[in-house]
């Protein structure tokens, strides 16, 4: 039983990790391709970077320079060889290592990500747990409200909203950028208000599905205390579509930190891709897109093996 339950998980994991590869290069190839399809040239956007003068000369020899005179097949080629080893090249605007800047700003944008998730669990099950319990009632119709309100505003406005309450008003907490964890607070409690209000909705209506089913209705007849039946049957049973939701929002919140990053002038992930869209640099574009897309595939196959782990199910269904 336990050789043929690991041979599931070892085929699961080597099916993803194909597919994985799979969308990975294809993302590299549309990437690349239609980053080139631009009327703007790389090379003019370095020299304007710079501040030099736009003479055929002077873009014939960055051109020549940043090797943007290959052939389009070669340069990929080339590029994929190097980020296969995360030698993802020099910033044509910075020319450092992009690889160097990009781990510090992966660092700043992962604890925003790690404080979003620990903030949207820890309120959301509550609230959703309560809301479903008084099912209709006042306190109810009032977490449905929030819910809603967070859902509706944007992210930037609740983001300056709390820096000028918690700031400047309260002086609590820092809004001026230094890598501190007491910093990362306001960023992430921002960032968590609308995945917040959706997972809250969603945690209501699973738990609401399953108090009508009928093993809640026996173990309730059997005088079993409800918290009981509460956590040891009915989140247990709701946690799959859960996990399942939480690995496709890490996606979103990983590129919803670019505006909460903007906003709270941090220099994280999301914004330096912002900046070299902005810059016009290829390489660190194509870092950035590839970065994310594995993040986010990864993230998905993890959660998917915390969904078999509670439910064999999930398992059987993936190996289809």
């Amino acid at each position: 039983m336990e050789n043929s339950k690991g041979l599931k998980i070892k085929t699961f994991l080597l099916k993803r990790m194909i597919s994985l590869i799979v969308v990975l290069i294809g993302i590299t190839i549309l990437c690349f391709f239609l980053l080139n399809l631009s009327p703007i040239d790389a090379a003019d956007a370095y020299i304007h970077k710079h501040m030099m003068s736009p003479t055929d000369e002077t873009v014939k020899k960055i051109q020549e320079e940043l090797g943007l005179n290959q052939p389009l097949y070669k340069r990929y080629i080339d590029w994929l060889k190097d980020a296969v080893t995360l030698n993802f090249g020099d910033s044509f605007v910075t020319g450092k290592p992009i690889i160097e800047e990009i781990t510090i700003c992966f660092k700043r944008t992962l604890n925003i990500v790690i404080g979003t998730v620990i903030i949207m669990l820890l309120v959301s099950i509550p609230l959703g747990i309560v809301s479903a319990i008084y099912k209709n009632k006042k306190i109810d119709s009032i977490i449905r409200a929030i819910s809603l309100m967070g859902m509706s505003m944007p992210s930037y406005w609740v983001g300056f909203m709390l820096i000028y309450l918690f700031s400047i008003q309260l002086n609590v907490l820092p809004f001026i950028f230094k890598d501190d964890l007491k910093f990362y607070i306001l960023p992430s409690i921002t960032l968590s208000i609308p995945f917040l209000s959706t997972y809250t909705r969603m945690v209501r209506t699973n738990i609401l599905d399953q108090l009508g089913e009928d093993f809640v209705i026996y173990a309730r007849a059997r005088g079993i205390p409800f918290y009981k039946i509460m956590l040891k049957h009915i989140l247990k049973s709701s946690s799959v579509s859960l996990i399942a939701l939480l690995g496709q929002n890490i996606g979103n919140i990983l590129v919803g930190t670019a505006i909460i990053e903007t906003v709270f002038s941090i220099k994280g992930l999301g914004r330096y891709g912002l900046d070299a869209i902005f810059s016009r640099d290829h390489p660190a574009i194509n870092a950035y897109v590839i970065i994310i897309a594995f993040c986010f595939s990864l993230v998905n196959i993890i959660t998917d093996l915390i969904a078999m782990k509670i439910d064999k199910r999930v398992g059987e269904n993936s190996l289809l």
